[in-house]
C-alpha cells in the first residue's frame, strides 16, 4: 500500500493556552491567577468536556462532500465541545496556488464554522507540500485557520521547531481554574533520508512542552492533567502494539519516524499527559495503554485519501470515523474514549467502562 508521501520559551497564560510573555517568573508572581476569558473552552455546567477528534481529511480546492457530510454527522450526534483535526487536514500536491491552500482550508473548517463548534488543527506531512509552488510557509498557512471565528489555534508558540505549537487550557464550569491541558504539537513533514521517512518532534518543542508544563504546575500549585495531539504516531504506539492488549483495529503497520526523540520520555517525566492521540496510519483506530499512558489513533475522516473506495461503498460505514474523548471535571486525570462511524455506531470502548480498564490495563 502506498504511504503518505520545537530550548526557549515564553508563553502567556491566556483564555486559550498558556503564553508567558516576557519573563515567567514575574508572570507568576501574581497574588491571583487569572480567570477564564469569553472565549476560553470550558466544562459543561454537568462537568463534561467533549472532544472530537477527526484525522486526514486530505482535502482539496475541491471540496470533498462526503468526507464534509460525514464530519457534519459526527458532530450532530456527539455534539462536541472542541473539534481537533489531527493532521493531513489538506493534501498540499494538490494545491498549486495560494488561493488553492485557502480554498483548501476553507472546506477544512466549513463542518466545525456550519455548527458553531470550536476547532483547532495540528499539521500532518502532507500539509505543506505545495509550499515550493504557492510559498505559502509552514507559520503562513496558519493565517489561513486562524481567521474563522472558531477556530482556537491563534496564540501558538513561536521561536520553536514546527508551527502550531500550542497549549490550550479547558476551565471548569464557572471559569475559575484550567481542569486539564490540551497540547498540540507539530511532528514535522516527511523527511529526505528515507531511511529515517519522517521529522521527529524536536528537542525544542520537548523543552517548550516541559517548560510550560512546570509553569503549569507553579501558577496553580498542582500539574494539570493534559492530552496531547500530533500527526505521526510515536515509536512507542508499535511499541504497545506488540507488547500489549488494544482495543479497536489495527490494519497497517505504524508508520513513526525512524528517530526516537524523547517525547514519549519526557511525558514520563512530568506525569501530566494521560493520553497521546495521533492520526497519519488511516486504517488504524486502536486504543490502548503504554506505560500508563493511554495512547489512540483516530481512524480516517476524507474520502481523498486511502482507504480508496467510493462513498457509496457499505464498508465506508466502519472503516471511516471520528474518535470521541470525554472528560470529567470531578475526575481530571481520566477520560473516556471511543471511536464513532460513519453508520453512527461506536466500538466497545463506549459500552464498558469496567472491559476498557481489563483489556488495557
Amino acid at each position: 500500500m502506498h504511504r503518505r508521501t520545537f530550548l526557549t520559551t515564553s508563553a502567556s497564560l491566556a483564555a486559550s493556552g498558556t503564553m508567558l510573555l516576557g519573563n515567567p517568573a514575574a508572570a507568576l508572581a501574581g497574588d491571583a491567577a487569572p480567570s477564564a476569558g469569553k472565549d476560553a473552552l470550558r466544562f459543561r455546567p454537568d462537568g463534561t468536556f467533549k472532544i472530537l477528534v477527526i484525522s486526514d481529511l486530505h482535502y482539496i480546492p475541491e471540496p470533498d462532500q462526503a468526507g464534509i457530510a460525514l464530519t457534519r454527522k459526527l458532530i450532530d450526534i456527539e455534539k462536541p465541545d472542541l473539534v481537533i483535526a489531527t493532521g493531513d487536514n489538506i493534501s498540499g500536491d494538490r494545491c498549486d496556488t495560494p488561493a488553492d491552500v485557502e480554498a483548501a482550508v476553507r472546506n477544512v473548517g466549513i463542518a466545525m464554522e456550519s455548527r458553531k463548534v470550536p476547532w483547532a488543527v495540528v499539521l500532518g506531512n502532507h500539509d505543506q507540500e505545495h509550499v515550493a509552488r504557492t510559498g505559502v510557509t509552514r507559520e503562513q498557512v496558519f493565517n489561513y485557520y486562524e481567521r474563522y471565528p472558531f477556530n482556537r489555534n491563534g496564540g501558538w508558540q513561536r521561536g520553536i521547531s514546527g508551527a502550531g505549537n500550542k497549549d490550550l487550557l479547558i476551565w471548569d464550569a464557572q471559569g475559575k481554574a484550567p481542569v486539564n491541558a490540551l497540547w498540540l504539537i507539530d511532528s514535522g513533514e516527511s523527511y529526505p533520508d528515507k531511511s529515517i521517512r519522517y521529522d521527529w518532534i524536536h528537542t525544542d518543542q520537548i523543552a517548550w512542552y516541559w517548560k510550560t508544563s512546570k509553569l503549569l504546575e507553579q501558577r496553580y500549585g498542582h500539574k494539570v492533567p493534559g492530552l496531547m495531539f500530533f500527526h505521526i504516531p510515536l515509536p512507542e504506539f508499535r511499541e504497545m502494539v506488540m507488547s500489549r492488549k488494544v482495543i479497536g483495529e489495527r490494519h497497517e503497520t505504524e508508520s513513526p519516524s525512524g528517530i526516537n526523540s524523547g517525547m514519549f520520555a519526557a511525558v514520563l517525566d512530568r506525569g501530566d499527559v494521560k493520553g497521546i492521540f495521533c492520526g497519519h496510519d488511516h486504517v488504524n483506530n486502536y486504543l490502548g495503554k503504554f506505560h500508563g499512558v493511554t495512547l489512540g489513533q483516530a481512524g480516517v475522516v476524507g474520502f481523498y485519501g486511502y482507504p480508496h473506495t467510493p462513498p457509496e461503498d457499505v464498508t465506508n460505514d466502519r472503516a471511516r470515523g471520528a474518535r470521541v474523548i470525554q472528560l470529567d471535571q470531578a475526575n481530571p486525570d481520566r477520560f473516556k474514549s471511543w471511536m464513532r462511524f460513519r453508520d453512527g455506531t461506536t466500538n466497545w470502548e463506549s459500552w464498558s467502562d469496567a472491559y476498557v480498564e481489563t483489556q488495557i490495563k
